[in-house]
């Protein structure tokens, strides 16, 4: 364990970092309310209202939207596949592929565009049931969210790390639906730092998904995910106060994939680069004080070295990250220091 002269040094406000992007690339805003159960202040307000303008969702013959209703498997199908055909391209079905989809079923159709056209369900002979009663869980509406829009689930493959407390085995098959999904900024982690693959999902869980995808794609989610990085920032501080290398190093993972994402959508904006290589150093932070906990003091110095390299070209990128830039360089100084003097100690 490092000193506490350590954890005096790291244990500093870092929120209001300054990821601030111009209003230009906000989000835009729903202006009517369209179902009296989802208000303006509800999670699922903007997803809702656009999803409805759209023409992609809508609600119940009362006028209800039931944003706490599960969704089955079924009607994720449909909530997936509807906006990427023409009502022209339903298939009219002779012969049914599932034993528990009968031709005549309201989705079947759709069921059907999603195996064989967009290839996002198994079928024959993999499968033949399709289950569609039962609640659509996260991870599987992420994959087949992420295929129906031809994301590369290979994306970001570089990065095979933990991600939350649940979510730990980058060979799992839902791992790189949920590392994608962390880089577009469908998904986040929950207070307790849980990512939650086996939740079963409402109605707003879909419509937030559905809509932070679609945003993402057009460029219009690189606000969020710099705010969810420099949070993931001010959690890893927190948790290298607290001696919790397991957290730090998830948040750190976290926070990287954030970056890349807003990075990978908008990559000339200067301080989109500069965010990148300033949560890339504290991510070598993490990695620094990880090796000193494990008394490995010339990896810890070696890494704390390359941190200190990253802030600096991320404070020199864009002013408005100098300062934390330099906080950055502080603390791997003094990792560095810590690791020299304990290896000293050991050497005698």
């Amino acid at each position: 364990m490092y000193p506490s002269s350590l954890h005096r040094a790291i244990v500093v406000p870092v929120l209001g970092l300054g990821l601030m992007l111009p209003a230009a690339i906000a989000l835009a805003q729903a202006s009517q309310q369209s179902f009296a159960d989802v208000p303006s202040n509800h999670p699922a307000y903007q997803a809702v209202e656009y999803l409805k303008v759209q023409g992609i969702i809508s609600g119940y013959s009362d006028g209800a939207f039931r944003p706490d209703k599960n969704v089955n498997r079924a009607e994720a199908v449909k909530i997936i596949v509807a906006p990427l055909i023409a009502a022209g391209e339903l298939p009219k079905l002779t012969a049914a592929t599932y034993g528990d989809v009968p031709i005549e079923a309201w989705f079947a159709p759709y069921i059907e565009i999603a195996r064989a056209k967009l290839g996002i369900v198994d079928g024959p002979p993999k499968t033949t049931v399709f289950y569609g009663e039962r609640p659509v869980k996260k991870a599987e509406f992420l994959k087949m969210l992420l295929l129906a829009h031809k994301v590369d689930p290979g994306a970001f493959g570089e990065i095979r790390l933990p991600l939350a407390l649940d979510v730990t085995n980058p060979d799992e098959w839902y791992y790189p639906y949920m590392r994608y999904a962390i880089t577009a900024s469908v998904t986040m982690v929950s207070s307790d730092g849980l990512l939650a693959p086996g939740r079963e999902l409402t109605r707003a869980d879909v419509a937030i998904f559905l809509h932070r995808l679609l945003m993402y794609r057009e460029g219009r989610r690189t606000q969020a995910l710099l705010t969810e990085s420099e949070t993931e920032i001010a959690n890893i501080l927190d948790f290298i106060g607290k001696n919790d290398v397991q957290n730090a190093e998830l948040a750190s993972a976290r926070a990287l994939l954030s970056a890349r994402g807003a990075h990978a959508r908008q990559p000339t904006i200067p301080l989109v680069q500069a965010a990148l290589k300033i949560t890339e150093s504290f991510r070598t932070l993490v990695r620094a004080y990880r090796a000193g906990v494990s008394r490995q003091f010339d990896d810890a110095i070696a890494l704390a070295g390359e941190a200190w390299n990253l802030a600096a070209k991320g404070g020199a990128l864009h002013s408005e990250l100098a300062n934390i830039a330099e906080k950055v360089q502080q603390i791997a100084k003094t990792m560095a220091d810590n690791a020299r003097s304990l290896k000293a100690q050991v050497s005698k």
